[in-house]
């Protein structure tokens, strides 16, 4: 967290951001680093986005759908000579993680 922060508080926050939404990405964050992808680059993007004072529920969507967008593109051609039901049933697969499926629960309901 500090490496993402800055040592900037968590009360220094911008106020502009709802504490749902703040909690939501300092989840994610901690999510980050314990699947070890918690690289300088992830970490620099997450700042700007906290920094951001158009940060809402709704970016926090989109920030996590083009994550996820990103992992299964990186996943599927990491995977690419893998048999189809290892690949399938991979705990390594993003389609497979709770974040994931909770996320598409989420966009589903909010296009119905």
């Amino acid at each position: 967290m500090k490496q993402l922060t800055g040592f900037i508080p968590i009360a220094a926050l911008p106020p502009s951001t709802t504490a749902s939404a703040k909690k939501q990405l300092l989840e994610a964050i901690e999510w980050l680093q314990s699947e070890g992808a918690a690289t300088e680059t992830n970490l620099k993007l997450l700042t700007a986005i906290v920094e951001s004072i158009l940060w809402s529920e709704e970016s926090y969507t989109r920030f996590l759908q083009c994550g996820f967008d990103a992992a299964i593109e990186f996943f599927d051609i990491n995977s690419q000579n893998w048999d189809f039901e290892e690949s399938i049933s991979s705990p390594h697969n993003p389609r497979n993680w709770d974040k994931y499926k909770q996320l598409q629960q989420r966009r589903a309901l909010s296009q119905s």
